[in-house]
Parts: structure tokens; C-alpha cells; sequence
């Protein structure tokens, strides 16, 4: 196809994709979910605004606020008979863990807290049903 037949086909649109934020549907996914399945929990189950793009002065103050790197995207905050709460990380695709998401998983392991990746919303519902039924 040549140059004019494409820009024919497509009448001078804008055929560039916008970024699928995967991750954040699956966040999405699992606490609509959540707040369905759980709604006594629900003021429990948080998610520390810690990634998108901000601007230096407003990095910095979040920064000087307590945002540190590597925070889970999701905390449950209710104590199960093992547990004092669950961690959740999500990746979506072949995403792997930060070294930052490595350190917090290692230091909520140290207080006993549980902490899981998860990459599908039926990972997620496995978790937390199994997770809530030592309550």
C-alpha cells in the first residue's frame, strides 16, 4: 500500500493508539469487584496514589508527604488469623516486580503481613476469598 492509499483509507485521522493502562483496569476490575463481594470492608481496602506524571514542585511535596516508590497498589487493611493484612501488587503482561516493590515485600514479610502479585481479576478474587475466610 502506498503512502496515498493509506493516508486515503484512513482520511487524515490520527490512527495512533493511546496507551492501554492495563493495570489500572485490572485495578479497577478487582475493587469494583471488592466493594461488590465485600461492602463491609470496603473503607478498608485502600490504593496510595503513588505512580502517573506530576509535576516536579508536586512530586516533591507528595514526596515530603510519605509517597515512597515501591508501595503496593493495594493494601487490605483487616487482619486474618496469620495475617495483620494483605498487600496486593498488580502487573499486567510480562511486567515484573521493581526492585522497590521487591524491598516493601520483603519488609511486609518481616511483620508478618502477607504480600502478592496478582495478574488477573481471578487471581485476585482467589486471593482475597482465601484471604478473608481466616478472618
Amino acid at each position: 500500500m502506498t503512502y496515498e492509499e493509506l493516508k486515503a483509507k484512513y482520511n487524515g485521522l490520527n490512527v495512533r493508539r493511546r496507551p492501554r493502562y492495563l493495570e489500572d483496569q485490572l485495578q479497577k476490575s478487582c475493587v469494583s469487584w471488592f466493594d461488590l463481594q465485600y461492602p463491609q470492608y470496603r473503607l478498608l481496602l485502600h490504593h496510595s496514589p503513588n505512580g502517573g506524571k506530576r509535576n516536579p514542585v508536586e512530586a516533591a511535596k507528595f514526596k515530603q508527604m510519605g509517597v515512597r516508590a515501591g508501595f503496593p497498589d493495594l493494601i487490605l487493611l483487616v487482619p486474618n488469623k496469620v495475617h495483620p493484612f494483605l498487600a496486593i501488587e498488580l502487573k499486567a503482561g510480562k511486567n515484573n516486580q521493581q526492585e522497590s516493590q521487591r524491598i516493601y515485600e520483603k519488609e511486609f514479610g518481616k511483620i508478618g503481613a502477607k504480600y502478592v502479585v496478582i495478574r488477573s481479576i481471578g487471581e485476585f478474587i482467589k486471593v482475597v476469598n482465601e484471604y478473608l475466610n481466616d478472618v
